[in-house]
């Protein structure tokens, strides 16, 4: 099989992660549908401002547009590498067996937490929005520990003809799997603090989350700075 085909062939992954997430999500709308309330006020009036008021059908809509549209680009998103790779000459990474899977796993972790915010949505209609932020800040630690799981396999394979660039690459690979393991541990500790609270928990993963990525990426750039620096042979 060559690679123009890899990349473009049909992402089953994440389609039937999709379909599943969004076929709870119409299921829990229409079982919650006759006891949620027709609006809720989530300002009220005062000022300048008149109060906003939220109709249930949005509520009941709202995540599951949203999945949609997420899992449409991540479907389209190996098409429109590769044709932006055929218009501007560009090396794009190669999606492979590994890139699909890493794609299928972050996809699995983003319906989970999709469909936790959707729980969350309708108790807010139901009066159980408390129990339901609960699910959400789990969600949010599993969807961390998948994605620290799969960060060390989702490495680029390009080759340019930037030495920069090539550094940065190298230098991202080299911290992949540190990345991986410290993001595995904010999501079990994710976990762990929303035992004792769903506040806490979501102040630990989205921290943690920020951290690692800012710190990856600084990490990153100063390697391949240094990777990239020519070397002076003395005579």
């Amino acid at each position: 099989m060559t690679t123009e085909n890899r990349s473009t062939r049909f992402p089953a992954g994440v389609v039937i992660a999709a379909a599943i997430a969004l076929a709870f999500m119409i299921a829990w709308s229409a079982v919650h549908w006759p006891e949620m309330a027709p609006t809720i006020v989530t300002r009220e009036a005062g000022g300048s401002h008149g109060a906003s008021i939220i109709p249930r059908g949005f509520s009941a809509s709202a995540m599951p547009v949203t999945l949609v549209l997420v899992s449409s680009l991540m479907a389209i998103s190996p098409w429109v590498n590769t044709k932006f790779s055929s218009l501007t000459s560009m090396p794009m990474p190669r999606y492979d067996r590994s890139a699909a899977r890493v794609r299928t796993a972050t996809q699995a972790g983003l319906c989970l937490v999709m469909c936790a915010m959707h729980v969350f949505v309708v108790g807010l209609h139901t009066g159980s929005e408390t129990s339901a932020l609960t699910l959400v800040a789990m969600s949010l630690g599993a969807l961390l520990v998948l994605l620290g799981i799969y960060l060390p396999i989702a490495q680029s394979d390009v080759e340019t003809n930037d030495s920069w660039l090539n550094a940065l690459i190298v230098a991202q690979r080299s911290m992949s799997r540190s990345a991986g393991i410290s993001m595995v541990v904010v999501g079990l500790a994710t976990i762990a603090g929303t035992t004792a609270s769903p506040w806490l928990g979501l102040a630990i993963g989205g921290s943690g989350a920020v951290a690692i990525t800012v710190t990856l990426l600084v990490a990153s750039l100063v390697r391949a700075m240094r990777l990239s620096r020519p070397r002076h042979r003395h005579p």
